[in-house]
């Protein structure tokens, strides 16, 4: 390691998967389906559950397809579009996104 201090390993860094999928992305999408499936079966009609069983399926495929080849790649697309969602006022403002830690509003007056 010629001059580095401290070397970052990268099997440190990857994030824990479960069948090639990150394992916090699915138990969150999981979840969220679990919990449309039993009140859409309570409320509504039992065959709206498989709707909800099919569709939190072909999400974790896409997942899958997504970490196959780079396992950061899911987060890259979250965090993009979590970034495009918090520059909302910018793109409005200046027709463009600019990524930045700075938060800009419209002054009036």
């Amino acid at each position: 390691m010629d001059g580095y201090r401290d070397p970052i390993f990268k099997g440190c860094t990857r994030p824990a998967m479960l069948a090639g999928v990150p394992l916090v992305p699915m138990v969150l999408v999981m979840i969220a389906a679990f919990l449309a499936g039993m009140w859409s079966f309570y409320f509504i009609s039992g065959y709206l559950v498989v709707v909800i069983a099919l569709s939190t399926t072909a999400m974790i495929v896409s997942m899958r397809a997504m970490t196959k080849r780079d396992d950061q790649r899911l987060r890259q697309v979250l965090l993009q579009a979590r970034m495009r969602l918090r520059h909302r006022t910018s793109r409005s403002l200046w027709g463009a996104i600019s990524y930045g830690p700075l938060h800009y509003k419209v002054r009036r007056g």
